[in-house]
């Protein structure tokens, strides 16, 4: 199977997401399911916030996402680095 969300293009939605209005201002938690929210491949209304720290949706093989252990979303490196064990390891 290729890998969709290889690291560059992981880093290119990081990126893109920092320069959006109005996104510094969100919690670290917030940032993070956004993250998610655009990473997810299917239709929108298919991904989804589950309680207390789980999204699910569609991300390449993985289809939920355990948020308790993620790093802070502004340790850039960190963060992209545990995505990519996430969703492709």
């Amino acid at each position: 199977m290729p890998k969709n969300n290889y690291l560059p293009a992981l880093e290119q939605v990081y990126d893109f997401l920092k320069e959006r209005p109005g996104f510094k201002d969100k919690s670290e938690f917030d940032k993070a399911v956004e993250y998610f929210r655009t990473l997810h491949e299917s239709d929108p209304l298919d991904f989804r916030v589950q309680a207390p720290n789980t999204v699910a949706g569609k991300f390449g093989a993985k289809e939920t996402i355990n948020l308790g252990s993620m790093p802070e979303f502004s340790n850039k490196e960190n963060f992209l680095n545990w995505i990519d064990t996430q969703i492709n390891h």
